[in-house]
């Protein structure tokens, strides 16, 4: 749960999808992060990033960019124990793919109390599924970054639109949601 660090912000826990990752990355704010969360991730996550680093383009090196945080132990990798919840998740919903199964697993195997993704069409199945484990979006992370005064509100628009450019969002719904959230904040 919570605890409350040197620098008087509040340390959450989190699961990270591939999808939210390497948005944050995209958005040159995942090490920022790191500094109000703690964030873990599922081997297939980490198959998922290790695969995508291969690319020579953003989403490439932004899954290089974490896989040397995951190295330098800034970001933690776990284990799944009950694989065949997240056989039954694939199987039963043809939106949730083994990454974002496995995360939702991971999150209630270790009592973590927020799933991170931006896969936006997968997210009302992994609700349907979540329990006690909040599905959100990696603005939740960016928009903690403002309330917690590490970063502004306006580096948080420019973030968001380094994101909706990297990620290919700029007409997309994710984009419009995140946009309105940030924009709230003012």
């Amino acid at each position: 749960m919570p605890k409350k660090t040197q620098k008087e912000t509040y340390e959450t826990i989190v699961v990270g999808d591939t999808s939210a990752l390497i948005s944050l990355a995209v958005g040159s704010v995942l090490l920022k992060c790191l500094r109000i969360s703690r964030i873990l991730i599922p081997k297939e996550v980490y198959t998922e990033l290790s695969e995508i680093s291969q690319y020579n383009d953003v989403h490439g090196k932004a899954a290089q960019e974490i896989i040397r945080m995951i190295s330098n132990g800034n970001i933690e990798v776990d284990e799944v124990e009950h694989v065949d919840k997240i056989n039954e998740l694939v199987s039963g919903y043809s939106r949730i793919n083994e990454g974002e199964a496995e995360a939702l697993i991971l999150a209630q195997e270790k009592s973590i109390p927020i799933l991170i993704t931006d896969d936006f069409r997968s997210i009302p199945d992994l609700k349907k599924n979540s329990g006690d484990v909040e599905i959100h979006l990696s603005i939740y992370l960016l928009a903690r970054l403002v309330l917690e005064k590490i970063i502004t509100i306006a580096e948080a628009q420019d973030a968001l639109i380094r994101i909706s450019k990297g990620r290919s969002w700029e007409s997309a719904a994710i984009y419009n949601l995140a946009k309105k959230y940030i924009n709230e904040l003012k």
